[in-house]
């Protein structure tokens, strides 16, 4: 079966109008993530402003920290204070960006390194170690974060990661 220049030019001009309107409607869904993204913060958590430089110098101490797995369950209150500082960074950081991916790559880690002190697991300390790698190429620029389906997963990971901080507590309490 042959087909005609006009119904080519027709089955072209239809395939392109079912693109455009592909795009508008991943347009639509990209603004009302956006208008989602600032209204996902956590409770609670007054923001802070990160410096690199302290961030780096945080995630090279739980570098050590892992590299010395037997320090781990009597640096609980350490690893607190770090996911405290991670979680004002959060807070503090635009959405998308560098440093909110990085401060929720942190966070991260601590709850993974806390896992580790409660039910020791070389999982938890390949995470942790993996999260960490994750917040250092944030902050040195090899991991670009510009979207704002990036905003809206930090965001949701930043939410999640405060929850197991709190079943963390409660699990640490007993």
């Amino acid at each position: 079966m042959k087909i005609t220049g006009a119904a080519f030019l027709v089955l072209l001009f239809a395939v392109v109008i079912v693109m455009i309107l592909k795009v508008k409607e991943v347009e639509h869904v990209r603004d009302d993530v956006a208008r989602i993204v600032p209204y996902l913060e956590e409770e609670g958590v007054e923001g802070r402003t990160m410096r690199h430089r302290d961030a780096l110098n945080r995630i090279r101490e739980m570098e050590n920290l892992c590299s010395t797995p037997s320090l781990i369950a009597s640096s609980v209150p350490l690893l607190r204070q770090v996911a405290e500082e991670a979680a004002a960074w959060a807070a503090g950081s635009p959405a998308p960006s560098a440093e909110l991916t990085a401060s929720v790559a942190l966070r991260a880690a601590v709850v993974a390194l806390r896992d580790y002190a409660a039910r020791p697991s070389d999982r938890h300390l390949s995470k942790a170690r993996s999260e960490l790698l994750d917040a250092k190429s944030a902050l040195e620029g090899f991991e670009p974060t510009t979207t704002t389906t990036d905003a809206l997963r930090d965001r949701l990971k930043n939410i999640d990661y405060s929850r197991r901080e709190q079943l963390q507590e409660l699990e640490e309490m007993e």
